[in-house]
């Protein structure tokens, strides 16, 4: 197929697929980060002394995990339909160019604006660990030394599986961005190749009437 017909394909299949691959290391990342939180919460409170009671909290780093993770997943399947749409019906994959570059770029924004505040909570934040016994809150200063002791910790940017997943995404991203400016300038392309055509059309149409009339104009002079 002619670069008329498929503008950058070559270019558009590599940026496809070097998004998929990020795309779905970082959607693994999340969910390996997930499943490791819920794991680290459970064997804090197994680690806990008899009839102390644990209360966890790390919803800023997991509801934000939960969404990069799913925005991931979301842009790797976006980017896998493209890919195959490209190979089976490249016509409609041409035709739907600008498509295709506003629905990634609506979930890249999502993207970011998730992965800002996540970086910001592991770099600057810890998990709030309170404690209870009987009834009475435990002093912080009890629950770090529990924690030291048992060579746990609460401080996000400590946690390998939640500080891989503050980096993985950025490079998720950039690869997003990189297929979008590609979608948009082979739509650009394919817009500049449509009107070229046209221009052309319509001169070889004139060009045409006009040499019928100048030939009219000599038979009937010759009449």
């Amino acid at each position: 197929m002619s670069s008329a017909h498929s503008p950058l394909k070559n270019q558009r299949l590599i940026a496809l697929a070097l998004c998929w691959v990020w795309c779905i290391v970082s959607a693994c990342v999340g969910l390996n980060a997930l499943i490791k939180a819920n794991q680290t919460k459970s064997r804090f409170r197994r680690e806990a002394p008899p009839g102390v009671t644990l209360d966890i909290d790390i919803n800023d780093v997991y509801q934000s995990g939960v969404v990069l993770t799913t925005v991931c997943a979301v842009i790797a399947v976006l980017a896998s339909i493209f890919f195959l749409v490209m190979l089976i019906w490249p016509k409609r994959a041409t035709g739907s160019l600008k498509i295709q570059a506003w629905m990634l770029t609506f979930f890249s924004v999502w993207l970011l604006a998730t992965q800002i505040p996540y970086t910001i909570f592991t770099a600057t934040r810890t998990s709030k660990v309170t404690a209870f016994l009987g009834g009475l809150q435990l002093p912080p200063e009890a629950i770090q030394e529990a924690l030291a002791a048992s060579g746990e910790t609460d401080v996000y940017h400590k946690l390998n599986f939640v500080v891989l997943l503050s980096i993985f995404p950025w490079i998720s991203l950039l690869f997003t961005v990189i297929l979008i400016v590609v979608l948009f300038a082979a739509a650009s392309r394919r817009h500049a190749d449509f009107d070229t055509r046209s221009e052309m059309s319509v001169s070889d149409t004139s060009s045409a009437r006009k040499a019928s009339t100048e030939k009219a104009s000599v038979e009937k002079a010759g009449a």
